[in-house]
């Protein structure tokens, strides 16, 4: 079959990365279908200008980049152009971006997700919603819509926009009840809840092999680098782990504060995560590697609690949120219940391989 896949494709973030690859390792593993990301330009009409002239490089980009130097300092700088060399290795070796979409000829199918492929934040991108794809028969496995809400939607007047979209498809699926109540809102449509393709594949061999990376004991924090660095936030951090004889280590993003900050690719992020003593992430895909990795967690939800809190509840470890109080203490002198979080992965794993089944084979 000639299949291709439709997600965030150029973006350094190891989520994203883990989740892409996930996805083509299953369609390998399971349906023997070969599988890459198309390509596809990003629609930036709802984003300022600093965003703009990030991701469009141009002359324009200039006094971005010399603003963010200035803001950050040139460390960050350097390290962010080693993580993008890292991740566009990563991508080649394992053959992960295909040709742009509007120079393939027609496909079996096209799989729109998974990650915030409908999130309006930066503007309306046809691609991500079933537009100008050279294939008549498209579904979205694991679609987020992220911090977008009904009222977000309706505010930029993309209803018909999002509707059509989304009705355009032959299967709808979803990885959060926000994302699913968004569908039914405009279509009409039940769209399925199904688990990350990270969580779907879970990267069972790969941590099988992954080796001690042979650290001092650690506390692992995965969060963006513009986060975590509220003094009072970092503080309770590094006060927590030096108390427990910690060091703290940032893999992936850089932040001044941290004991340790190193580059990893995305697979390999996954060693770091397996062996901590501990980790505090205020990210989606934070949480799934420690779901799936059987890391210890303490969460920070922020803007994202439509996918993230949800993501939690799904899991049963609400109580590994952090409150205000920011006491670590509290949240890690009580374990994860493995067993139930582990019961409810296979079983909400095994409903979403039957929808993916389901759309193969009706779609082939």
């Amino acid at each position: 079959m000639n299949v291709g896949i439709i997600t965030h494709y150029d973006v350094h973030n190891h989520g994203a990365s883990l989740q892409l690859n996930a996805l083509v390792k299953v369609l390998k593993r399971d349906f023997n279908i070969e599988a890459q990301a198309l390509r596809f330009e990003t629609n930036y009409d709802f984003a300022d200008k600093s965003i703009k002239n990030k991701h469009r490089i141009s002359i324009r980009s200039v006094g971005y980049f010399l603003n963010y130097i200035k803001e950050r300092g040139l460390e960050i700088f350097l390290f962010n152009i080693k993580k993008k060399k890292l991740f566009d290795n990563f991508n080649r070796r394992e053959n992960l971006i295909g040709p742009d979409c509007h120079s393939c000829e027609q496909l079996d199918f096209i799989i729109i997700g998974s990650d915030e492929v409908f999130s309006l934040y930066v503007g309306p991108t046809p691609e991500l919603f079933g537009y100008n794809l050279p294939s008549n028969k498209v579904f979205s496995y694991a679609g987020c819509f992220g911090p977008t809400t009904i009222e977000d939607v309706k505010k930029v007047h993309c209803e018909d926009f999002v509707r059509n979209g989304l009705n355009s498809m032959v299967g709808l699926s979803m990885r959060d009840q926000n994302s699913i109540e968004i569908a039914k809102e405009f279509t009409g449509r039940d769209a399925e809840l199904v688990v990350d393709p990270v969580i779907l594949y879970g990267y069972k061999k790969e941590l099988e092999e992954l080796r001690n990376p042979g650290l001092p004991k650690y506390l692992l924090v995965y969060a963006y680098e513009s986060r975590l660095n509220d003094p009072r936030e970092y503080q309770a951090i590094l006060d927590y782990a030096h108390s427990k004889g910690l060091i703290v280590v940032c893999p992936g993003f850089y932040h001044k504060w941290a004991d340790k900050n190193f580059n990893t690719e995305p697979v390999e992020l996954l060693r770091y995560f397996k062996y901590a003593e501990c980790v505090v992430t205020d990210t989606f895909h934070g949480c799934v590697m420690s779901l799936i990795t059987g890391a210890d967690m303490a969460v920070v939800i922020r803007d994202n609690a439509n996918k993230l809190f949800n993501l939690m509840k799904e899991y049963h470890i609400e109580d590994r949120r952090i409150d205000a109080n920011w006491d670590l203490n509290s949240i890690f002198s009580t374990k994860v219940d493995w067993n139930i979080v582990n019961n409810e992965i296979e079983e909400r794993r095994a409903n979403s391989m039957a929808y993916l089944t389901r759309m193969i084979t009706n779609n082939a």
